[in-house]
């Protein structure tokens, strides 16, 4: 069919191209790289039995639908590690080590945390190199976004 056939149902194109993609998206809850293969995306069942996919650094939290056709890639889904894997891994390290468990926790919640520092001085860096005069959001509505307190780095 060319472009310029009137009798073309659009309509009917998307709702199949978005069952495609629809049926391709997993199906069992966790946390997935997309296929465009450089996002993610949570996947879970809300307590009231409802889907929820949710991509980091956005607020909305997307159905099976839109993340299906907003997100598209040649690339397979990949699941990534779940929490159940976190905590067998985290096992097996205190077992190996012969660690406290809780220890073990401790000094990985450190590590986390200082990689979260990392990445709020990365952010407050950006938001200090932005132009005073820019049309964007203000500087330290920026900071204020991201729970930054300029004054304190």
């Amino acid at each position: 069919m060319s472009h310029s056939d009137g009798n073309t149902d659009w309509g009917r194109i998307i709702r199949d191209m978005i069952a495609r993609s629809t049926d391709s998206a997993p199906t069992e809850p966790g946390v997935y790289r997309m296929p465009c293969g450089n996002c993610y995306v949570d996947f879970f069942l809300a307590s009231d039995g409802t889907e929820r996919w949710l991509v980091p650094g956005d607020e909305r939290s997307y159905t099976r639908d839109t993340v299906a056709i907003a997100r598209h890639g040649e690339h397979p889904w990949e699941r990534m590690y779940t929490l159940g894997h976190a905590a067998a891994e985290i096992r097996r390290r205190a077992t190996a080590d012969g660690t406290p468990v809780l220890v073990l926790i401790d000094e990985l919640a450190a590590v986390a945390a200082t990689e979260d520092a990392a990445e709020d001085e990365e952010i407050a860096r950006i938001a200090r190199e932005r132009p005073a005069d820019s049309a964007e959001v203000a500087r330290s509505d920026l900071a204020r976004k991201f729970g930054i307190d300029l004054d304190e780095l």
